[in-house]
């Protein structure tokens, strides 16, 4: 799954001219903006979205948890900003 998420991520970072103007097309516009924005952070993000929508409360918070962990930048900035 997150092997199609990455391939469809380069297809639209290589045709900005055909994007929808979905949550996708969002971070990758973003991307220029936000350091902490790479292709696979982007990736993982959308399988989280994903995940989310089926698992429970529980298992996605591990999910959020195990993502700030791999990205201090991250939880330097939701820390800052709250």
């Amino acid at each position: 799954m997150s092997n199609m998420v990455r391939h469809i991520i380069k297809e639209r970072f290589n045709s900005p001219d055909k994007r929808p103007g979905d949550f996708l097309d969002q971070a990758l516009n973003d991307m220029a903006s936000e350091k902490f924005l790479t292709e696979d952070f982007i990736a993982e993000l959308s399988f989280g979205i994903l995940f989310a929508a089926f698992e429970s409360v529980s298992t996605t918070l591990t999910l959020a948890i195990k993502f700030l962990a791999e990205n201090p930048l991250v939880l330097e900035e939701l820390t800052v900003r709250a």
